[in-house]
C-alpha cells in the first residue's frame, strides 16, 4: 500500500524550479612588465602587435596618459600629426586582439581596474619594508625583486622608471637586511644584502651590509676580501675612494692596528735550466 499523497504535493510536482544560468566567469587579464613584456589573458599568453605592448607598457608604467602625451612619449622622433598616426594604428591593432586591456575615455588612455601588473606587487612589497616600524615582521620579497623592467626595450621614457624601482628595491632590500641583522638573523639577512648589491653594485650602504653581516659572524676574511673589492671597483670605475662609514665598518675588525692591504698573487718564476 502507497504512501499517502499529502496535500500540495500535486502542486509541487507541476512547479518545476526554474533553470538558473550561472553567471560568466570574468576573464582574468595581466600585464607583465618585469622581464619580457606579457600579456596574459586567462593565464595564456595573448600576442600583441609591438606598438600596442609600447602603449599598454606605458600606461601600465606612468599612469593614464592622454592622447597627445602618449604619442608624444612613444615617438618623440616624429612630429604631432605622425605620432598621432602611429597611435591611432598602434590602438587599431590592440583593439582587433582584444580591447580589453585599455581603457579609452575620451583623450585619456589608462588601464582598466580588472587588469592586473605584476609591478604592483613589487611595489606593495617595497612600500610595506620601508615605511614597516623597526619592529616589523620581514616577508619575503616577490620573485620580481632583481629583475629589470623591460630588459632589451630602448625607449627614452623609460630609463626614469628603471632608476626609480631599481633605488626602491636596493632601499626595500638594504632596510630588510637591517632588520634581520638588528634582531640577529645575519645569516637570514645576507641575501637581502647580496641582492641590493646586484641591484645597485656602486651602493656603499649595501655593500657596509654585508661587510657588517662577514664581521658579525665571526668572518673577517671575508669581510676583508668584500671590503677591498669594492675599494678597487670604485677607484677603477669612479676614480673615488669608499667613504668614512665604510672604513669605520671594517676598522672595526682592525681596532688595533691598520687594514690588512689586500694581497696579490705573484707569478711563480720560471725555473731555470740547469
Amino acid at each position: 500500500m502507497g504512501q499517502p499523497r499529502r496535500q500540495g504535493d500535486s502542486a509541487k510536482e507541476q512547479r518545476q524550479p526554474a533553470s538558473k544560468e550561472l553567471p560568466a566567469r570574468p576573464v582574468e587579464r595581466q600585464i607583465r612588465v618585469i622581464g619580457p613584456f606579457q600579456a596574459r589573458r586567462d593565464g595564456h599568453l595573448q600576442p600583441l602587435p609591438h606598438s600596442a605592448e609600447r602603449v599598454l607598457a606605458a600606461a601600465a608604467l606612468i599612469g593614464p596618459l592622454s592622447r597627445s602625451h602618449a604619442g608624444a612619449l612613444l615617438w618623440p622622433d616624429a612630429d604631432t600629426t605622425r605620432s598621432s598616426a602611429n597611435l591611432r594604428a598602434a590602438l587599431s591593432r590592440m583593439a582587433t586582439a582584444d580591447d580589453r586591456f585599455l581603457h579609452l575615455s575620451g583623450e585619456v588612455l589608462s588601464l582598466p581596474d580588472t587588469v592586473t601588473l605584476d609591478v604592483d606587487d613589487t611595489l606593495a612589497w617595497i612600500n610595506e619594508t620601508i615605511y614597516g616600524t623597526a619592529n616589523s615582521a620581514v616577508t619575503p620579497p616577490p620573485a620580481s625583486i632583481g629583475k629589470q623592467l623591460l630588459p632589451g626595450w630602448d625607449e627614452e621614457w623609460l630609463t626614469d622608471v628603471r632608476e626609480r624601482l631599481e633605488l626602491l628595491q636596493t632601499q626595500a632590500l638594504e632596510v630588510a637586511a637591517e632588520r634581520l641583522i638588528a634582531a640577529g638573523r645575519t645569516a637570514e639577512a645576507l641575501p637581502y644584502a647580496l641582492s641590493a648589491v646586484q641591484a645597485q653594485p656602486w651602493s656603499e650602504s649595501a655593500n657596509r651590509l654585508i661587510i657588517e653581516i662577514h664581521a658579525r659572524r665571526g668572518d673577517p676574511s671575508n669581510a676583508l676580501r668584500r671590503y677591498h673589492r669594492f675599494r678597487r671597483a670604485l677607484e677603477e670605475e669612479l676614480g673615488v675612494q669608499p667613504g668614512p662609514d665604510m672604513l669605520a665598518a671594517i676598522r672595526q675588525l682592525y681596532p688595533f692596528g691598520n687594514i690588512p692591504p689586500e694581497r696579490t698573487t705573484q707569478p711563480i718564476p720560471p725555473s731555470k735550466a740547469g
